[in-house]
């Protein structure tokens, strides 16, 4: 390939002809040989070209007040799917062609159903005894229960010392069904550690899929976000009571404790799973082994339980 003013260049020979793919494949020379515009790094350009669509299905109820409970509920199936979510979007591997990168949104959640709920206890309301009455009658519950599952994570493979025919970054393989398996790895540092997918259906990119030649396959295999991450399980919970105070003469004055607890059963809740491939993995072999420890691995949670609790006068 000829590339003008690019005599004497190194990598080329003396009339300006170069391999251009081998060059920026081995990362022999930088990039900015082979640019249209000398002397510019990056020249980077926005446009409104984007497409998205969103599906749902949404269903919402609730029950008035009645026999002490007020209860509602929404429920949320949805699937978001775009060819780029943020405003300004660069995959590191190809962004001339969107469609290619059209899938799940980063936003989505599948299904999500959260209810809130105030009940009032019944229990010893209707007491004979003062002090049974007003010490364990009329306290209330309340609460927001969430369930919904994860948004999209996404990954990508990369080999050290190599780039794709265009300079750029490249893409996995996949080497098998690429889904949710849970499980527990004795990790080296951390001990038994939970898992979220087998980095073994995951495989770094080939070495001939870094040519740039619009091969099926070119610069990996593996699309945009291809696996759901951990969803959660919340409840928050408050329990609270009135209590009428003689103060204040003829005024009403009220005095309310409150009891609130965040993540009341205090389950684990993950929040983030690592998801990259070694640069040390050699082209076509799976992402896992000694190269690759911690792979696949829940790397993070959510807050913990907190509780909290409080006092309000009222007059």
């Amino acid at each position: 390939m000829g590339i003008p003013g690019d005599q004497g260049q190194p990598l080329c020979s003396a009339s300006g002809d170069c391999n251009v793919q081998q060059v920026l494949k081995y990362n022999e020379a930088s990039s900015i040989f082979f640019v249209p515009y000398r002397g510019y790094g990056t020249i980077t350009s926005k446009e409104d070209s984007a497409v998205s669509s969103y599906h749902s299905l949404q269903i919402n109820f609730r029950h008035a007040f009645s026999h002490g409970l007020t209860f509602q509920s929404a429920y949320t199936w949805s699937h978001a799917i775009d060819d780029s979510t943020s405003t300004f979007f660069r995959t590191g591997v190809d962004d001339s062609h969107l469609s290619r990168w059209r899938a799940t949104s980063d936003l989505n959640r599948t299904h999500m159903l959260v209810m809130n709920y105030v009940y009032d206890l019944p229990f010893f309301r209707s007491s004979g005894h003062a002090l049974v009455r007003g010490g364990l009658g009329g306290w209330t519950v309340s609460g927001i229960t969430s369930f919904y599952t994860g948004q999209p994570v996404d990954f990508s493979c990369g080999i050290d010392g190599l780039s794709s025919g265009i300079g750029e970054g490249v893409r996995c393989n996949s080497l098998g069904p690429i889904k949710v398996k849970k499980g527990i790895y004795n990790d080296p540092q951390f001990g038994p550690t939970p898992t979220w997918v087998d980095p073994g259906t995951i495989g770094q990119v080939r070495f001939d899929q870094l040519a740039a030649d619009g091969q099926p396959g070119m610069f990996g295999t593996v699309g945009r976000n291809p696996l759901t991450g951990p969803g959660r399980n919340n409840w928050d919970l408050a329990l609270m009571k009135n209590f009428q105070l003689p103060w204040f003469k003829g005024e009403h004055s009220t005095l309310q404790f409150r009891w609130e607890t965040f993540n009341s059963f205090n389950h684990p809740q993950w929040k983030y799973v690592n998801l990259a491939c070694s640069g040390a993995t050699a082209p076509g072999q799976p992402c896992s082994g000694t190269d690759n420890i911690g792979n696949g691995e829940v790397s993070g949670a959510w807050s913990p339980r907190i509780m909290q609790f409080g006092l309000k006068v009222l007059f």
